[in-house]
C-alpha cells in the first residue's frame, strides 16, 4: 500500500478537527475532503481499503467519517458491514448513532 497516500488520507480525518468549527461540527469537511480525494484519484481501490478498514475502527470519529464517506460513495455493502460489525461492540447503540450522523452530513452535502 502506498504510505505517501494512506498518510494523506489520515491527514484529511485529521483537518479540520471535528466539531473545531461551526462548519464542522460533525466532520462535514472532513467527509466533504475524502469523498473529493477518492474521486480525484485514478485508482481509488486502495482508499477504498482503507475507508473500509477505518468504518470498523474503535475510535467513534474515525468509523463514523467512514460510514459518511463510504455512503456518499454509493458503497452500500461496506457501510451494511460497518453497521453489522457495529452491533457486535459493547457500545453499539452510539456507534450506530453515529454512523446514522455521518450518512446524514453525507445525504446533505451531496443534496446541495
Amino acid at each position: 500500500m502506498d504510505n505517501c497516500l494512506e498518510e494523506e488520507i489520515l491527514h484529511l480525518y485529521e483537518e479540520p478537527m471535528i466539531g473545531a468549527t461551526y462548519t464542522n461540527t460533525y466532520g462535514e469537511e472532513n467527509i466533504q475532503n475524502l469523498v473529493q480525494k477518492y474521486r480525484s484519484l485514478k485508482e481509488p481501490m486502495q482508499m477504498l481499503e482503507i475507508l473500509i478498514r477505518f468504518s470498523q475502527s474503535t475510535d467513534l470519529a474515525t468509523c463514523f467519517i467512514s460510514v459518511g464517506v463510504l455512503h456518499a460513495l454509493g458503497k452500500n455493502e461496506p457501510v451494511q458491514e460497518a453497521y453489522r460489525w457495529a452491533k457486535t461492540q459493547e457500545d453499539s447503540a452510539r456507534i450506530i448513532s453515529h454512523f446514522d450522523i455521518g450518512k446524514s452530513v453525507a445525504d446533505y452535502f451531496t443534496s446541495t
